[in-house]
């Protein structure tokens, strides 16, 4: 294709340059498939990690559960029964903990697991009746657990007893074929339904996590006291913290709640879920926040690729309407996969040093590369350097969006406006009907 040749229409040039635009769309789909899949790869080696020291955990309980018979049919034949459990939430719920945490290394994938050492106090009053409206059969007082739900048990390093009612008793492990907390300790508590009272426990785990914590305010009153040596923590769940300090040593956290909020009661029954739905919604802790979030930049910075290739192409099409040299569709690719090569040098630069050095790194790298290819191309240095300016100022932009994850839709909108209004601006004076016999001498003098 002789690109000279369609210089007598400006429409077959516009649409050459779109065309190639949509060209080198595909590459930076590929470029975009490559940081998923490298984001995807550091999950599974933080999972992998995680896996052999403890898992995200949570907290809930204790709780006591009581099993019981119910009828769920009559017949000529007879009753029908099923195995059901009712849960008593205790009254009120504290917790207080120090969380030591660190990184573990694999290969140049990062990690953050941590240490608890968690004191849990609190009190219930005992049942003396289940909260089921239907007929029951029987009632296993007998039967009757405490029990603790942690997700992954595999962060309990030492053997566990609670102190209930001034006696000390050991957890056993498994949640006793609790149907709403798969996973955790219980330990066996034998209830007289018609004694009714109160009783106090107390207990303290040491146990093993990763990446966050959290705990299921099952109190009518809960409250939660956290120290830590980690600098970068957020707060996330369905409360934040009363008060909270952060230093670079470590923060200190309090939180405070009641029932009133959470969407359940303090009594419930394993078959009717919807007393109970909200368990998980209600947690509420903390994320260990790692400041690894280069995938996701690379990942926002590829978003951005179509605007950047087309405001770079619009740049050398001035510079052909406003000079004499022409350039060709594969000139244009070349600039178009310089820009394209960015997002990769971006993404692998990130995964050995800081956010910052490699985005300066790459942006300068290709910046100069564009540069010195205008120059040999069109044999202007000025044009060059204006090329060199335009692709700074592209990347410069790019960089405060990408660090201002807030602001971005404002900045991207004020960028294109300007743009736009450049654009207009130098191209006033053009005759796009004229453009292909005229040199536009005297619009470029206009400049």
């Amino acid at each position: 294709m002789n690109f000279s040749n369609l210089g007598r229409s400006t429409m077959v040039r516009i649409l050459t340059i779109g065309f190639l635009i949509l060209l080198l769309l595909i590459p930076v789909e590929f470029v975009r498939g490559l940081i998923i899949e490298r984001m995807d790869r550091y999950n599974e080696t933080v999972s992998e990690i995680s896996s052999r020291w403890g898992g995200p955990q949570t907290i809930q309980g204790p709780v006591i559960m009581v099993p019981f018979q119910r009828v769920t049919a009559r017949t000529k034949e007879g009753v029908e029964v099923a195995m059901d459990q009712a849960y008593f939430l205790p009254e009120d719920l504290a917790y207080s903990g120090d969380l030591q945490a660190q990184t573990r290394k694999r290969g140049i994938y990062e990690a953050v697991l941590y240490t608890l050492d968690l004191n849990v106090k609190g009190s219930f009053s005992l049942p003396t009746s289940l909260p089921y409206r239907g007929e029951i059969t029987r009632i296993f007082w007998d039967q009757a657990v405490v029990l603790v739900a942690i997700p992954d048990t595999r962060g309990i390093k030492d053997q566990l007893a609670m102190n209930w009612n001034g006696v000390e008793r050991s957890f056993l492990p498994g949640t006793a074929g609790s149907e709403v907390f798969p996973q955790g300790l219980h330990l066996p508590l034998q209830i007289n339904p018609t004694a009714g009272g109160k009783a106090s426990f107390q207990f303290s785990v040491k146990l093993q996590g990763s990446s966050d914590f959290y705990i299921t305010p099952l109190g009518k009153s809960t409250t939660l006291q956290l120290t830590s040596n980690w600098a970068d923590p957020g707060f996330t769940g369905a409360i934040l913290p009363d008060s909270h300090k952060i230093t670079d040593k470590g923060f200190t956290a309090d939180w405070n709640t009641s029932f009133f909020g959470r969407g359940y009661g303090q009594k419930f029954v394993a078959s009717e879920q919807s007393s109970y739905s909200s368990l998980y919604s209600s947690r509420f802790g903390l994320e260990l926040i790692l400041p690894v979030d280069h995938y996701q930049k690379s990942e926002r910075a590829v978003k951005y690729a179509i605007l950047f290739l087309t405001v770079t192409f619009a740049g050398y099409f001035l510079f052909e309407i406003f000079g004499q040299k022409r350039i060709h569709p594969v000139q244009y690719l070349m600039v178009g996969s310089a820009m394209v090569i960015f997002y990769v040098l971006f993404t692998s630069f990130s995964e050995h040093i800081a956010f910052a050095l490699s985005y300066l790194i790459s942006a300068v790298a290709v910046v100069l590369l564009i540069s010195l290819y205008t120059l040999a191309i069109l044999k202007d240095k000025k044009r060059a350097l204006t090329a060199g300016g335009l692709m700074t100022g592209l990347y410069t932009y790019l960089f405060v969006v990408l660090t201002r994850e807030d602001t971005a839709l404002l900045l991207g909108s004020v960028a294109l406006f300007i743009l736009l209004a450049l654009v207009m601006y130098l191209t006033r004076h053009v005759d796009w009907y004229n453009l292909a016999d005229k040199k536009l001498e005297d619009s470029e003098a206009s400049l």
